[in-house]
């Protein structure tokens, strides 16, 4: 009787588990399996992304006295200072992995203890290596401070989060997760995301956190830390004016700054970012030791890096709000903002990672949002509905499939795809136009130096030739999933509510986590899901469990079966809660199978 019980329950929660992607833990930027093979033939790449790939050439290499950089190990680089007794890094790569290869050649540097590790910011790449580190090269009886600004690990903990499905896929399909060597020549910033299945993450909290600045001394090292907002709001650079090196973090690499980046991202201040840099111009700086591509060496060449980066940022910035004030749409923008000739030749300014064009959209909807002022898109005929409209025009489907076919024999590439769009609106299954899309990816990703744009191509080729379906990683140890707050985790429901399935509902759920002390209540009323920190009278389920539990639960590193079993129902049961859990599964997996995945179609 137990067993089929629990037989029951696990087929309802089995519909659940895959879908709560939304709260899974880890996998922020993470990719799932291995390398495949792209299926394609004959895969070209632009010269100048090949040559870029020398950016990334593996190894350790010497700054100035004292101070190394690991390059090449990991999509970051990892930075050692030695002191008088003991070492500092900043940035820890981001995987245990990475983190333990770099950490054993840091080693055979100097055998001193580990006092410091340092956070530029927030990102998966710099931070989740950490313990790796500690575990390397550290002593027993030396702590190690943490230092990071002082809203990093809240920008940490929002890797649970209820828009993760949809950056996830789409951070997948920038960072080329699943293509091989021919596909994914390097990402831009580094050479690959390595993060896979197997992979583990050791992010330590910051212990000594910075406001604005701080300044400080570790091992007999001076240390400026300096809030420099620019790529993420967390991020610091690092100044040591005893040997002259600044440790920029990701607000300069040797490529065009990722001012928008196409995985989606809030707003990223252009003003800020250039604002930093300033700061970083005021300095007698001597050496550059970027958390992507290569040291730059010498004040004056420095100097000229520096205030071109700068510029390039404000031009884009200024000379956009300029079009905007004369009333272009952002498709109009575009073809006006161009760098000048001497920033669009500066070797630090070549579109491996950003893009003028992409930055320029992203000041526009960053200060007057989605509408461009064309009253024609203020309410624009529903997706099918043009599709239908266009085909029309065409003189039929066939006669629009045939434009689309003629485009790609014609190498029109990007009008083929928009073809594809209006086609496969109109018929999903159609295997001349999936074909034609998957031609037109294909050379559009094969012509892009651009890293990201090469990937976002080709992989969306991938996943319309072999229904590629990405599955988040959900790892990670117990006192790192521990320290995720169970108010982002309970929160992400929300927006996972089938609305349309409670319409009718008023239902609430009570949860007592016995480990954290907390209780929530998940209060399902007429379409909408209001969680509350605390349990309200007249609950019509009242459960109780470990956080931790919980938290593995909805990040698949546990099933739901098993989790069950830990479960103490104080009212209702069981099967109950399972079916109650379902109206908080999404609408489909992220992405959804080709070719809907792939137009950003679907329900």
């Amino acid at each position: 009787m137990f067993r089929g019980l629990f037989r029951r329950i696990f087929k309802v929660l089995g519909k659940l588990y895959p879908s709560l992607c939304a709260i899974g833990v880890l996998w922020a930027l993470t990719g799932c399996g291995q390398q495949a093979d792209t299926g394609f033939e004959q895969i070209t790449t632009p010269e100048d992304l090949h040559a870029h790939t020398q950016e990334f050439e593996k190894g350790i290499e010497q700054i100035t006295e004292g101070v190394w950089i690991a390059i090449g190990y990991g999509l970051a680089n990892s930075i050692l200072i030695e002191g008088d007794d003991g070492l500092i890094v900043i940035d820890t790569l981001e995987t245990l992995e990475e983190g333990r290869v770099v950490a054993a050649e840091f080693r055979k540097l100097s055998d001193k203890p580990l006092k410091a590790i340092i956070y530029t910011h927030n990102h998966t790449d710099h931070v989740f290596g950490a313990q790796a580190f500690v575990d390397i090269l550290a002593q027993d009886d030396t702590p190690v401070e943490v230092f990071a600004h002082e809203t990093t690990e809240y920008y940490v903990n929002r890797i649970v989060s209820e828009y993760r499905p949809i950056i996830t896929a789409r951070s997948f399909r920038m960072f080329g997760t699943h293509l091989d060597e021919a596909g994914l020549v390097n990402d831009g910033i580094g050479p690959r995301l390595s993060i896979n299945e197997n992979s583990g993450f050791g992010f330590i909290k910051p212990t000594q956190t910075v406001d604005r600045e701080l300044e400080t001394t570790v091992a007999g090292v001076k240390l400026k830390l300096v809030h420099a907002p620019g790529e993420t709001n967390d991020q610091l650079f690092i100044w040591l004016p005893e040997r002259q090196v600044l440790a920029v973090g990701d607000n300069l690499y040797k490529t065009f700054p990722n001012l928008y980046t196409i995985r989606g991202t809030p707003y990223r201040s252009l003003k800020d970012w250039a604002a930093s840099l300033d700061k970083m111009r005021m300095l007698p700086v001597e050496h550059i030791a970027p958390s992507h591509t290569r040291p730059l060496h010498g004040a004056d060449e420095i100097q000229r890096v520096l205030t071109n980066y700068r510029d390039a940022i404000r031009f884009v910035y200024d000379q956009t709000v300029r079009w905007m004030n004369a009333g272009l749409t952002p498709d109009e923008i575009i073809e006006k903002v161009k760098l000048p000739p001497h920033l669009a030749s500066e070797p630090y300014l070549q579109e491996f990672y950003g893009t003028v064009a992409w930055s320029a959209r992203s000041v526009f909807t960053g200060n007057l949002g989605w509408f461009d002022g064309n009253p024609a898109t203020l309410n624009p005929l529903p997706p099918r509905e043009e599709a239908e409209k266009m085909a029309d025009l065409a003189g039929g489907l066939g006669k629009l499939k045939q434009q689309m076919t003629d485009a790609v024999d014609a190498s029109e590439y990007q009008w083929a795809l928009q073809l594809s769009d209006w086609a496969l609106r109109l018929a999903p299954e159609d295997g001349e136009a999936r074909e034609a899309r998957i031609t037109a990816l294909t050379r559009l990703g094969e012509a892009a130096s651009n890293p990201n744009a090469r990937h976002y191509y080709l992989m969306s080729a991938l996943e319309l030739r072999e229904g590629l379906r990405f599955r988040p990683i959900a790892s990670g140890s117990d006192d790192m999933i521990r320290s995720l707050p169970l108010d982002a985790v309970m929160n992400a429901l929300a927006t996972n509510l089938r609305a349309e399935d409670a319409l009718d509902m008023n239902t609430r759920v009570g949860i007592s986590f016995t480990d954290t002390g907390e209780n929530w209540t998940i209060w399902v009323r007429r379409g909408v899901a209001e969680v509350v920190p605390m349990l309200l009278d007249d609950l019509d389920m009242h459960l109780k469990v470990e956080a931790l539990v919980w938290k593995k639960m909805l990040g698949r590193i546990i099933n739901p079966a098993s989790a069950m079993t830990q479960m103490e129902f104080e009212q209702g049961g069981r099967i109950a809660f399972a079916k109650f859990m379902l109206l908080f599964k999404p609408v489909r997996e992220t992405p959804e199978p080709a070719p809907l995945a792939t137009l950003g179609l679907g329900e």
